[in-house]
């Protein structure tokens, strides 16, 4: 079986009192497709944002095709081929 293109191990982050993501873990395989929906105020911001690099998991991490990318700024993650828009 392939390795997953985007893995995300117990990803938590909390504003404050507030826990946004919670031990969140997800492997996204290659061609596969994935939505996130919720409610506003869900964390669907915060996670893209984690995964793309504007803000720090506080614990957890986020590997891209094997490489353990998770203390890796913006730019360095969008030389690799993940970004936002």
């Amino acid at each position: 079986m392939p390795e997953p293109v985007l893995r995300l191990e117990k990803l938590r982050k909390s504003f404050g009192a507030l826990l946004v993501t919670d031990d969140l873990t997800l492997d996204v395989m290659p061609r596969e497709l994935h939505a996130v929906i919720g409610p506003n105020g869900a964390g669907k911001t915060t996670l893209i944002n984690q995964i793309s690099g504007l803000i720090a998991p506080d614990s957890g991490s986020i590997l891209f095709n094997g490489h353990d990318i998770t203390g890796m700024p913006v730019d360095a993650r969008a030389r690799l081929g993940l970004a936002r828009s």
